[in-house]
Formats: structure tokens, C-alpha cells, sequence
């Protein structure tokens, strides 16, 4: 029982290094395609790359955002032996006037090798985001929790030798961790759009994470495609 605790305690706390942040981009272009870059400290230094796609919606909500995000750990170069996978979806749920209530929801899956343990897990992001958003610009109070359902773990020869009786396979839940951040973005022309993000996050229990616990990031947007958000045209014969 002592390995399992500790394996499954050695995956959930490694996976949060590499952990993901939403791209710092309101609800209000129309271009049907956007791509997000988000530079900073989350957990600890990372690079997020993303992909977005608007899908008009008629019912419920004005418009669908689906997103693909890739996120790497960046010390002095980008490492791809640990990643973070995330689709998503997210959408404005309530507007009055510049006044907004945004959701989203996430599947992340990470995967990395910290030379003593190699992991991989799944699991549920999900966050809120309230706040001022208007064209041109928006912000907003965002909270999001990210739970981590399910984790592989396996262990190096290092590992077995040290921890007696460990074994390799699944442990779940193993953790999850809460953000709670301050974004801001402003458009430049009809295209880019620039986003600040800063905030606290905490884990195990509102316990602060291992390394500093607090996030910070500049992101830089671009959209481009046709507008998502047309109206119909008339049909002439």
C-alpha cells in the first residue's frame, strides 16, 4: 500500500508541471479559425499551442468554440519527452449587455518521464470564466479545476530498487489541483488579439503545489477564415 500511495502521489504531483492553460481569447471575433500561443509560467515554464474552431450554434448558445491545445515544458528549450494533449470545448453561457458567463470543458492527457518514474493520465477540466467582454477586448475572473481520473505509472530499475515492492499499472483518482486567475485581452485590428493571465493555483486539498504556486502569461491570438457567424444569404435563382 505504501508503493501504491507513493507512485500514485509521484504521478499526480510530476503531471502539473506540464499543466494547461486556456488560450487568453474572448468570445466575440467572428473568423471561423483561430490559432493561440500562450508563453509563461504555469506550475513552471510551459508553451501552449492551440488550434480553434468557432461552430455557429442556433440553439442554447450563439456559438460553439472547440479548441485542440498541446502544452511543453519550456526551461531553455522546449522538452517533448513530457507533453499535456487537451480538446475542449467552450462557449458563452449568459450575456447582458458587455456582461458574460463563459464555460468550458477539457480532456486532458499528460504524459512525461521524470527519469525515475514514466506516467500517463486522464482526466476533466473544467472551468468559469465571469466577466466584461466585449469586441475588442475582455476581462474576466476565470476558475477552473482540473481532476486527474486515472493514472499508468511505470517504474525504472532506479525506482524498484529503492521503493520495495512497487509495481507498474493503473492508480485512480491521484489528484487534481484549482486555478483561479485574472485574464485580460485586448484586440489589435481585426485579427490579433493579446492576453495577460495571473493568478494562484493550489492542489491536494487547496494545498500549494510543490513549486511556486502562483501562474503567469502573456498570450498572442490570431484568427482568420470566414466569419462563423453570417447570416444566411439568400438564395437566387
Amino acid at each position: 500500500m505504501r508503493a501504491v500511495a507513493l507512485a500514485a502521489a509521484i504521478g499526480a504531483t510530476a503531471v502539473p508541471a506540464v499543466a494547461s492553460a486556456s488560450p487568453i481569447s474572448g468570445y466575440q471575433g467572428e473568423q471561423e479559425n483561430a490559432t493561440h500561443v500562450n508563453l509563461g509560467w504555469n506550475s513552471a515554464p510551459a508553451v501552449e499551442l492551440a488550434y480553434g474552431r468557432t461552430i455557429p450554434m442556433e440553439r442554447l448558445v450563439r456559438r460553439l468554440d472547440l479548441e485542440l491545445g498541446l502544452t511543453l515544458p519550456a526551461f531553455l528549450v522546449m522538452e517533448v519527452d513530457s507533453f499535456r494533449l487537451e480538446p475542449a470545448a467552450r462557449a458563452m453561457l449568459l450575456q447582458r449587455g458587455g456582461w458574460g458567463l463563459a464555460a468550458r470543458l477539457g480532456l486532458p492527457v499528460h504524459a512525461g518521464d521524470n527519469q525515475t518514474f514514466q506516467f500517463a493520465s486522464v482526466g476533466a477540466h473544467t472551468g468559469l470564466a465571469g466577466g466584461y467582454f466585449r469586441r475588442g477586448g475582455f476581462i474576466a475572473l476565470e476558475v477552473e479545476y482540473t481532476a486527474i481520473l486515472s493514472t499508468y505509472v511505470a517504474a525504472s530499475d532506479r525506482a524498484r530498487a529503492t521503493y520495495e515492492g512497487i509495481r507498474d499499472g493503473f492508480y485512480a483518482p491521484t489528484g487534481g489541483y484549482l486555478d483561479a486567475s485574472l485574464a485580460f485581452a485586448l484586440s489589435i485590428g481585426s485579427s490579433l488579439e493579446l492576453g495577460l493571465r495571473a493568478g494562484y493555483r493550489s492542489t491536494h486539498g487547496l494545498e500549494p503545489p510543490p513549486l511556486v504556486p502562483f501562474r503567469a502569461e502573456v498570450g498572442l491570438s490570431y484568427a482568420f477564415g470566414t466569419s462563423a457567424a453570417a447570416p444566411p444569404q439568400e438564395i437566387k435563382q
